[in-house]
């Protein structure tokens, strides 16, 4: 295909100005000192490389996190707190005490009765998450909207002697930073909440339109990639969202990840040898991340209560005038979670121990990318 019009000078020279200050050190090598000197003349001939420079923009989404090692407080444990006496709590060799084993029953028991009614008006509004007990709230999601950029360095391979079919590898790139943010309603929402890196290399199969010599080619094809994240990391927001009691107890791990996604671009012919290109491509990854919390503490001034449904916010505020009327205390709730984490695990710093929530999430990377290549 042929566009007397647009000359191939032209076309290099507004692409150069982008990409000047990388061509140039590569055009300074000889061809005698190529790494490809040594490979056979018939596979040389087929070999090319670029240099990319890469614009990414990464979209992330998710599902609704989901609770994995069970709810923080549970209508069971309430329940048992409200029979007096001791017993054997399920996972424990022993038999723990109460806390307080002087406080009266039946706050426990009225604080069962409000919960019970009040979580069950949530599920049936749709919030599942409040089945049972009080968990990880409804509604909470990540979103993230991120562009970043990176050059990098790929190898191909021309399959037929015609140039059209070929093969390339993204071989070398610098890792992409990612910034997630809460989504849905509740305090989250607009806040960072994870950070991390990802390193995304790309293999990409397609064809080349049009006759080896052209001035400008026409590109399509289909790429593969394999997303390999490191370096995640939970915000001190979404720590202490989720009852993190200490700086780092919540740790959060993201599975890599397979993607696929069709690419498009043009490629100006600007000698035998050298070429530029511009390309368009979208990837898309399905993962899942794990969200640990150690040590959870949560308070009557925990951000998370007010995340739940509104009749479990109304329970959770009568329960507090229950437990301030019935035990005389300044901060019932306070003393409803330090009586659970004494009677579960025997703790007197009101820690309800390690919770583990998952959540699907799916990214979305559009790239451009702009380069300079050479074959051999």
């Amino acid at each position: 295909m042929k566009f007397p019009a647009l000359s191939r000078t032209g076309f290099a020279v507004a692409l150069s100005a982008v990409l000047g200050s990388l061509v140039a050190p590569v055009m300074a090598q000889e061809q005698g000192s190529s790494i490809f000197s040594q490979v056979a003349p018939s596979m040389r001939d087929r070999l090319f490389f670029r240099i990319n420079y890469i614009n990414a923009n990464v979209k992330t989404s998710s599902g609704d996190a989901y609770d994995v090692t069970g709810k923080v407080v549970t209508l069971d444990d309430i329940k048992q707190l409200g029979r007096g006496g001791s017993y054997i709590y399920p996972g424990n060799s022993r038999r723990r005490e109460y806390y307080d084993p002087t406080s009266p029953t039946a706050a426990f028991t009225t604080a069962y009765g409000v919960l019970s009614s009040s979580l069950a008006k949530d599920v049936a509004l749709g919030c599942e998450n409040e089945q049972g007990g009080l968990g990880t709230p409804c509604g909470m999601r990540a979103r993230s909207q991120s562009t970043v950029s990176t050059p990098s360095l790929s190898l191909g391979y021309y399959l037929t002697e015609d140039f059209d079919w070929a093969i390339e590898a993204q071989v070398l790139a610098a890792p992409l930073s990612v910034d997630i943010y809460g989504d849905g309603p509740t305090a989250l929402n607009g806040q960072k909440i994870i950070k991390l890196k990802m390193l995304p290399p790309v293999f990409t199969f397609g064809r080349y339109f049009g006759a080896k010599g052209d001035a400008i080619q026409p590109y399509a094809g289909i790429a593969g990639s394999y997303a390999y994240f490191y370096d995640v990391q939970a915000t001190d927001f979404l720590n202490s969202y989720v009852g993190g009691s200490s700086e780092g107890d919540t740790t959060i791990k993201l599975k890599n990840a397979v993607g696929f996604g069709p690419f498009l671009g043009l490629k100006a012919n600007i000698s035998n040898e050298w070429f530029m290109g511009l390309n368009f491509g979208k990837l898309r990854y399905k993962t899942e991340a794990t969200i640990t919390t150690n040590n959870t503490v949560i308070n009557q001034n925990s951000a998370v209560l007010n995340a739940y449904g509104p009749n479990a916010q109304l329970a959770i505020s009568a329960g507090t005038s229950i437990l301030q009327t019935t035990l005389g205390a300044n901060d019932g709730i306070n003393n409803l979670m330090c009586d659970l984490a004494a009677a579960k695990y025997g703790s007197t710093t009101c820690n309800q121990g390690t919770f583990v929530r998952k959540q699907s999430t799916v990214l979305d990377v559009t790239m451009f990318m702009v380069s300079i290549g050479r074959s051999f």
